[in-house]
């Protein structure tokens, strides 16, 4: 008679099978597996140290190709804007280490920094538009005609290009130093602007220096604020956008490339020398023979250097 006993029994030496086969299925496998790991591990090893060494070489590379830079820069720059004021702009994002950079490449090229300003992400922040619209009415000076917006960005830019070029709409204006110390100590009050040479009010030309643009939530508001901000100088002044790249949704130089190609020259790649040198070169190309260079090794650059294209 098949009892509770006699199933216990059976279920106990299927179980007992099944442990047996598993250690066996186990140890059968146990080499080829470990033998097939250590080898995917050794070929990621080998990979990494391809790629390192890669790295390494294009780190090397660019070395070489910073001290190339360095050593041509003056030769290359010599006398392309002597006696010319060139105004230079730092944008939200961009490093002082290029903005320094740059200034000394305006050097080597014979120019005078006629002022050097940054201008912070508050002046970009939508819930400031209307604080910078009560501000350009208030700081517009009596020779300057009060720009007819409605937003805060492109009317408080075109009173502070007016001021920091001695030029409005791309015609010369009546500039006071007074006008000047209005117009930058209100935004600066309001935490939008620093000064780290005072401007003149004088400028043949305007180098615009930034990062990537925006990313945050108000990325869409802020990078347009920051094309209407260029374009308001553009307006008056040979003027260059120079950005460490042209990548990224909404990138300001993206849209000025596509935009704007006709009035604004552009770099991508100003975090290096060479694009410093471009920057500089750029702008002597569009004072002197107003030809507008897209410039650095993204898309819609035509070349690295106004020579080479």
């Amino acid at each position: 008679m098949i009892n509770f006993r006699y199933h216990l029994v059976s279920l106990t030496a299927v179980f007992l099978a099944l442990t047996v086969g598993l250690i066996l299925g186990t140890a059968a496998l146990n080499g080829p597996a470990i033998e097939a790991f250590e080898s995917n591990i050794q070929s990621l090893r080998d990979s990494n140290e391809q790629l390192r060494s890669q790295v390494e070489q294009m780190e090397n590379d660019l070395e070489d190709d910073q001290a190339f830079a360095e050593a041509v820069a003056p030769s290359y720059l010599a006398g392309q804007l002597t006696a010319k004021n060139v105004l230079v702009i730092a944008l939200p994002g961009a490093d002082t280490a290029y903005v320094d950079g740059t200034v000394e490449m305006l050097g080597l090229a014979g120019a005078t920094v006629s002022g050097r300003i940054s201008v912070l992400d508050e002046y970009f922040d939508p819930a400031n538009a209307d604080q910078l619209g009560d501000l350009a009415e208030t700081t517009t000076p009596d020779t300057v005609t009060t720009p007819v917006t409605y937003d805060g960005v492109t009317a408080m830019s075109y009173v502070l290009a007016a001021v920091t070029t001695g030029e409005a709409a791309g015609a010369t204006v009546a500039i006071a130093p007074g006008d000047i110390t209005t117009v930058t100590t209100g935004l600066s009050e309001l935490g939008m602007l620093t000064v780290e040479t005072p401007p003149t009010g004088v400028a043949d030309g305007v180098i615009i220096l930034a990062g990537p643009g925006s990313t945050d939530a108000d990325a869409a508001d802020r990078n347009a604020g920051m094309v209407a901000f260029t374009n308001e100088y553009a307006a008056d002044d040979p003027t260059v956008y120079a950005a460490t790249t042209d990548t990224g949704d909404g990138n300001p130089l993206k849209t000025i490339r596509t935009d704007d190609a006709e009035t604004v020259a552009t770099v991508d790649n100003v975090a290096v020398l060479q694009g410093q040198i471009a920057a500089v070169a750029a702008l002597a190309d569009f004072i002197n023979t107003n030809t507008v260079n897209h410039l650095g090794t993204g898309e819609g650059a035509s070349d690295l250097l106004p020579a080479a294209a």
